[in-house]
C-alpha cells in the first residue's frame, strides 16, 4: 500500500484556535508564516502536522487533519488546475 499524498503548505495567515488565541510553534513561539500538512484523503481528528519557518515541527490538535484536508479542498476548488501539479507542488513546498 501506498503513502497517501500529502502536501505541505503555508498559512496564508496567521492562525488561531476555536477560542481566538493564536496558534504558534511550541518552541519558538513564531505564529506566522506556518506550514500546514494537508491529504485530501485524512478526515480525521488527529493532530495535523505543522512546521514554523525555523524548521521545528509538531502536531498540532488545534488543527485536526480535517481541516487541513478541506483546506486543501479549498484550494483546488479556487485553483484546479493545482491538481495537475500536485507533484510540482510537493517537489517546491515538500511532503510531509
Amino acid at each position: 500500500m501506498s503513502e497517501p499524498t500529502v502536501l505541505r503548505w503555508r498559512l496564508p495567515f496567521a492562525p488561531v484556535d476555536g477560542a481566538g488565541r493564536p496558534v504558534v510553534c511550541p518552541t519558538c513561539g513564531v505564529g506566522e508564516r506556518l506550514v500546514l500538512g494537508m491529504d485530501l484523503d485524512d478526515h480525521s481528528d488527529e493532530p495535523s502536522y505543522m512546521t514554523c519557518p525555523s524548521g521545528h515541527s509538531w502536531l498540532d490538535e488545534r488543527f485536526t487533519r480535517k481541516y487541513g484536508a478541506l483546506f486543501l479542498a479549498d484550494i483546488l476548488d479556487a485553483e484546479p488546475g493545482l491538481l495537475a501539479h500536485l507533484d510540482d507542488l510537493q517537489r517546491e513546498h515538500g511532503a510531509a
